[in-house]
């Protein structure tokens, strides 16, 4: 018997390290598969002004020149630059949101983008590598190894998470952090102690810094505690859970302990920038822009009485104001703000088949009752409904990225489920496996271009721009391959219309096209071509799937929307489309002018207004910016009768969108009335 359970124990321990060491080896091709996307794609939509702002973070204690996201990540990321001779790009003065931008470009493009940005990507790239750690020993201790093997397979393997597991950008911490708190607080509650419970305020601290959703963690930490302390006393089993008493104090500390940890990343300082730097638009400003009375009390009373730092505030009240003004592309319309049915959908096109069928079948496992997992099953399920929920219910639809947080702890569920089903029954373990594999297949096929992923269900990654846009598909990061393409496929002229120009300008990258005018390029104030008054060009045209599919421009005002129902040349990494031969590009040329025209109108020079909006007028006659200009300058000049045709052509023009104009048609209305 001695000699049984002595040869059982090493048995144990060798399969043990086996599984250690084919986890290290996952885990070492997780990390290879990181820094290659880090090498092969351009700088991403956010990354510039995130990298920026992690080092202002650092080296200014600036809070407020991105304070759409906590610095938390940020900072991290920018921890290589802080050894080098950075070259600062000056302040603008312009409104928070598109000095980001700008300075953002400019801070790369004078430092060197691949040498600033591939160190920070590294560092990204580790927050990856320490979240599948996370998840292995999180299942390992919930369901053991073979369910921590399965679960880092499933995640090492899941195509969005290698899209995004390098970029410069919030999410995936967030998913570390979040999943972090949740098992700091399940170890707590399993055997309670002061160094736990330590853990766990600490860990709810780092979630509450990487992202804000990360202020939902202390109220799903008391609906997992309420929900176990139910289950334990229906069960019986309170033995076997820490207490009421103890899972409120807990909890209770958990609050100040993260509260202190957000005054500590903010240095303790109500002020959002260092003097003589202001936020702009100013605290009190921007949160009278909140169109909820409730939000713009609770606010106001938070920033009048200094319960959070001023740049926290302004980020918390920016996720709601900001979310209804952003385009939302779905199944092929755009709409202002997201339908609901935006994140279910996104979760069935981009989350890979393999999880889908495992998620049913776990869900199924767990609504028979059987399986005695039940605390793990409250940990582990809780938390992805809630945050599913809740980003179904918002009004934010720009990405599945948004999800990401949701499926490290459903990867260690549906890994628990399978063990379980498989100590029921061996043979589940051949249907587990061959599961498996395909994750492993549909990942390997979906290169190049891991972020336009979508299933097989759905088309595959090529078919994704006809579901969903933006970060889905095109999120800036093409330009290498760009680059590429026109290497060995030379032509001149070449336009590109980019959807992240501004963020972003592709000569940066050594791209000789000529700059379509787009709005994120007007917005930001980076040079486009000048068209005159000649719309027409021939050549090779580059337009990226966010500015065709109306991310950029959104509605019927969209210029470049006819390309939709053209059929590309060729695509480039998924997310660039190339035309060519000649085109007509009224629509878009009219920008320019529209652009000249309002500078002069501000200007209060009448002839250049006229002049400018004329020449818009001609090269899109249906473009009722400039019949509304034009209208307001007969107006100010005492001819009612010219200004008044000008606001009924601006009013009927088939280009005004009721959606996306709401206040250009309001206007017009009212002055057509008149």
């Amino acid at each position: 018997m001695e000699i049984s359970s002595t040869n059982r124990s090493a048995s144990g321990r060798a399969a043990t390290l086996i599984i250690a060491l084919f986890a290290a080896a996952v885990i070492l091709f997780l990390l290879a598969s990181c820094i290659r996307t880090a090498n092969s794609d351009s700088v991403s939509w956010d990354e510039s002004q995130h990298l920026y702002s992690g080092w202002l973070s650092w080296e200014r204690g600036d809070f407020g020149y991105n304070p759409e996201v906590p610095p938390l990540i940020k900072m991290w990321d920018a921890i290589p630059l802080l050894r080098r001779e950075i070259k600062i790009p000056a302040y603008t003065g312009d409104p928070f949101k598109k000095e980001g931008f700008v300075l953002g470009q400019r801070f790369l493009a004078a430092n060197g983008i691949d040498r600033t940005l591939m160190p920070a990507r590294i560092m990204a790239s580790l927050l990856t590598v320490l979240l599948a750690i996370t998840i292995f020993f999180c299942a390992g201790e919930m369901f053991g190894r073979h369910a921590a093997l399965f679960a880092l397979l499933l995640f090492c393997f899941d195509p969005n998470f290698l899209a995004h597991g390098a970029f410069v950008t919030t999410d995936i911490g967030a998913s570390l952090t979040m999943l972090a708190a949740i098992y700091a607080f399940y170890r707590y509650v399993r055997l309670p102690s002061v160094p736990r419970m330590i853990a766990v305020g600490l860990a709810v601290g780092l979630t509450m810094t990487a992202k804000f959703t990360g202020v939902f963690i202390l109220p799903l930490l008391c609906l997992i505690a309420v929900t176990d302390l139910w289950q334990s006393k229906r069960a019986g089993r309170s033995s076997e859970s820490a207490s009421a008493r103890q899972m409120g104090v807990a909890l209770a500390a958990a609050s100040v302990i993260g509260l202190g940890c957000v005054w500590a990343i903010y240095h303790f300082r109500y002020a959002a920038r260092p003097a003589p730097l202001q936020l702009n638009p100013t605290s009190e400003q921007y949160l009278q822009k909140l169109t909820s009375p409730l939000s713009r009390s609770v606010m106001t009373t938070l920033s009048s009485l200094h319960v959070l730092p001023e740049a926290y505030i302004y980020g918390l009240a920016d996720t709601k104001i900001s979310a209804g003004d952003l385009p939302s592309y779905f199944f092929g319309k755009t709409y202002s703000g997201a339908s609901h049915w935006y994140f279910p959908a996104a979760l069935l096109i981009k989350s890979t088949l393999p999880f889908l069928i495992l998620l049913g079948v776990t869900i199924a496992v767990a609504f028979r009752g059987g399986w005695s997992a039940r605390r793990e099953i409250v940990f582990l399920a809780i938390p992805p409904a809630f945050l599913f929920v809740l980003s179904s219910s918002s009004d934010l639809g720009i990405g599945y990225r948004h999800l990401l947080p949701i499926f490290p702890m459903l990867y260690i569920l549906v890994a628990g489920g399978a063990t379980y089903l498989v100590s029921r029954n061996t043979k589940y373990a051949y249907g587990f496996a061959a599961l498996l594999l395909w994750q492993v297949i549909t990942t390997i096929e979906a290169r190049p271009g891991r972020l336009a992923y979508a299933n097989e269900a759905w088309g595959g990654p090529s078919k994704t721009h006809l579901y969903l846009s933006d970060s889905n598909v095109d999120w800036g990061q093409q330009l290498k391959a760009v680059k590429r393409y026109l290497e060995t496929h030379p032509s001149q002229p070449c336009y590109f219309a980019y959807f992240a120009q501004g963020p972003v300008d592709f000569r940066d990258y050594g791209i000789s096209c000529r700059v379509l005018p787009t709005g994120s390029a007007l917005w930001t104030g980076l040079d486009t071509m000048r068209f005159g008054d000649n719309p027409n060009v021939s050549g090779t045209l580059l337009i990226s799937d966010g500015v065709v599919a109306g991310a950029d421009i959104p509605g019927n005002g969209n210029p470049y929307a006819r390309f939709a129902s053209l059929r590309p040349a060729a695509v480039i990494d998924r997310g660039v489309y190339v035309y060519h031969g000649p085109f007509n590009l009224g629509p878009a040329a009219a920008l320019e002018h529209i652009h000249a025209a309002q500078d002069f109108s501000a200007k209060h020079d009448a002839s250049g207004t006229v002049r400018e909006a004329r020449i818009a007028e001609r090269l899109d006659p249906n473009n009722p910016e400039a019949h509304a200009i034009l209208g307001d300058t007969f107006a100010a000049a005492g001819d009612t009768t010219a200004a008044r045709a000008e606001y009924s052509a601006a009013l009927h023009s088939p280009e005004l969108d009721p959606v996306f104009q709401k206040g250009l048609l309001a206007q017009l209305q009212a002055k057509t009335k008149r």
